[in-house]
């Protein structure tokens, strides 16, 4: 689709330009709080051809060694500077730099590790993998705090995200792989910036509703659910400390 990578083109030149700050300030704090400045990981493209992913490091050094691929709340291996960074996606900026090389689109599915692919069945993968991998897509959208998400206890956080999450990412991208056009980018691409602003489950419903297919509405709706258990839990978290408080 040429007018998708013109799009990629245009907003990863110019999106580098405007986060040249970024690009220096986040580097200093990582030297300075004694991290790696760049997390470079091996991860699966178009047409399962491996590139480079760039982002800025936000854990431990070796932490793929020290756990799984899994990052749950919590993860004793993400630093005090590397939570914010994840918190605020600012660690995604460097992929700007993926995209104007051409591995990968603003929107298309996560580009994961082989192991994390090991868990797709393979027809799936050919499938979902046909394109480019994106900074966002439909699946990165509805799971855009995917950490919180998931319980804390390492184990159960990883049959979780095997047994819920994998199954509701594929359907959502296996959706988009047969129905993916230019106009829905833009809507995926806005709705995934709207999310700074905006209500996730307002976000969420009115992208829900552009879906057709009673399968993915019914995963798509069931995410929902899920992030609107998670923002319940929090505000009644909140509430009990404040009683304590008081």
């Amino acid at each position: 689709m040429v007018i998708k990578r013109i799009f990629d083109l245009i907003l990863s030149f110019f999106g580098i330009i405007i986060a040249l700050p970024i690009f220096i300030f986040i580097p200093i704090l990582n030297i300075l709080s004694g991290s790696k400045v760049f997390f470079i990981q091996e991860r699966i493209g178009k047409n399962h051809k491996p590139f480079k992913l760039i982002k800025f490091a936000t854990m431990v050094e070796n932490a793929h060694i020290i756990g799984s691929t899994v990052t749950h709340q919590n993860d004793s291996r993400v630093t005090k500077i590397g939570a914010i960074l994840r918190k605020t996606k600012l660690n995604e900026i460097p992929q700007l730099i993926n995209v104007l090389i051409g591995d990968m689109s603003f929107v298309g599915p996560r580009p994961l590790p082989q192991k994390e692919l090991s868990m797709y069945e393979l027809n799936w993968a050919k499938k979902i993998y046909s394109m480019k991998p994106g900074i966002t897509g439909l699946g990165s959208l509805y799971f855009y705090n995917e950490e919180m998400l998931l319980p804390e206890n390492k184990d159960i956080a990883e049959i979780f995200f095997k047994e819920v999450i994998i199954p509701h990412k594929v359907e959502l991208e296996l959706w988009y792989a047969e129905h993916r056009n230019f106009i829905l980018d833009i809507k995926i691409f806005i709705a995934t910036l709207l999310l700074v602003f905006m209500p996730s489950h307002i976000i969420l419903s009115y992208i829900s509703k552009k879906l057709s297919g009673s399968k993915v509405k019914e995963k798509a709706n069931e995410i929902i659910k899920m992030q609107m258990d998670l923002i319940n839990n929090e505000t009644e978290k909140s509430k009990s400390l404040a009683k304590e408080e008081n």
